[in-house]
């Protein structure tokens, strides 16, 4: 078989998670699109690097991270205004109020609070994937995302009326 069926075959599941976490960093669905096409393709380049001892969503997962930091700063650059903290994309349905409750208690959370939380929840990453797309040992990712779920749930807390 050859490196691009390979590639696609482990790629081509991972590309719906993928659009969902980018447009959570990026709040825009083109932005998020761009991003996942980018990271398909760097991804590709890559791909003869990659050592299949480790998790591939995890790999894959990290270039995906890169691409959307890349964006940011080509958007910051070209913006004069700061640009906000990103907020959950909107589910559909009545509950609204909810929603907004959590995103801004996400909004609040400190950066690698945010970012665990939307690899975790948006990528759908196990512990191994998210040591390797954040490069950190196992043991920090369990403890990072046990202090950001409770960080999350104070602020949660700290919402109600």
């Amino acid at each position: 078989m050859g490196v691009e069926r390979q590639y696609a075959l482990l790629i081509e599941p991972l590309l719906g998670q993928g659009a969902a976490y980018a447009r959570a960093i990026l709040r825009d669905r083109h932005n998020a699109q761009d991003a996942i096409q980018e990271a398909a393709l760097r991804g590709l380049e890559r791909f003869r690097t990659f050592d299949p001892s480790r998790p591939f969503k995890g790999w894959w997962f990290a270039i995906v991270r890169h691409c959307c930091i890349d964006i940011l700063r080509r958007i910051a650059a070209t913006q004069t205004e700061a640009l906000d903290d990103f907020e959950l994309p909107q589910p559909p349905g009545p509950d609204t109020a909810d929603w907004e409750n959590l995103s801004a208690a996400v909004r609040g959370l400190a950066d690698q609070h945010r970012e665990i939380l939307r690899l975790r929840y948006f990528a759908d990453l196990s512990y191994r994937e998210l040591a390797e797309a954040l490069g950190i040992p196992e043991g920090t990712v369990m403890s990072r995302l046990h202090l950001a779920r409770k960080a999350l749930q104070a602020k949660m807390g700290e919402e109600k009326p």
